[in-house]
């Protein structure tokens, strides 16, 4: 029984490597966009996470806006300073948001692992903009089932696998 639950899962990881290549060569092309949630993804532990993007913006300013202060004065130097923290308070999340977005999609893009591992926290959705197809939103959406059903060169091939894929279980089949 072990050795076909071994079969079951290195088939089931071949599986979701090959899902994962079309998939990235789908998202390489824009034919599928990737959406993250910075609130999900970003904190301390998490694989995309980086401090330095919190800290660096905030600390460029005000060396700036000091070198400013001592440039010029005190009245352009507090100006200078109320400007950058306006920027940083208004700004910074923007900033995250799109810092987040970029290392995200490099690494899952990187491997199924690195897929597989980034879906399991949530915040990611994939959506394809040229379908009426809904965004498969991580971590409960299945997104084996929507590469097959979406990137599929053969749709009645596609349509039975789906088919196929509702009557398995569900389950960790990419080893950690």
């Amino acid at each position: 029984m072990n050795e076909l639950m071994e079969a079951w899962r290195t088939k089931k990881t071949q599986e979701a490597i090959a899902l994962h290549e079309r998939l990235r060569a789908a998202v390489l092309v824009k034919r599928v966009h990737i959406y993250t949630d910075q609130r999900m993804l970003d904190f301390q532990g998490s694989p995309v996470h980086n401090g330095w993007d919190h800290l660096l913006p905030l600390m460029v300013m005000m060396v700036l806006a000091l070198v400013i202060l001592l440039a010029t004065g005190v009245a352009l130097g507090i100006v200078a300073m109320t400007i950058g923290a306006l920027i940083h308070l208004l700004g910074i999340k923007h900033f995250i948001a799109w810092r987040i977005r970029a290392r995200a999609t490099a690494y899952m893009l990187e491997s199924a692992h690195h897929w597989h591992q980034l879906w399991q926290l949530g915040g990611i959705a994939i959506y394809m903009p040229e379908s009426n197809e809904p965004p498969c939103l991580a971590p409960r959406g299945d997104w084996r089932r929507f590469v097959k059903r979406n990137l599929s060169d053969d749709p009645l091939a596609a349509q039975e696998a789906d088919q196929n894929d509702q009557d398995e279980p569900e389950g960790e089949v990419l080893p950690p």
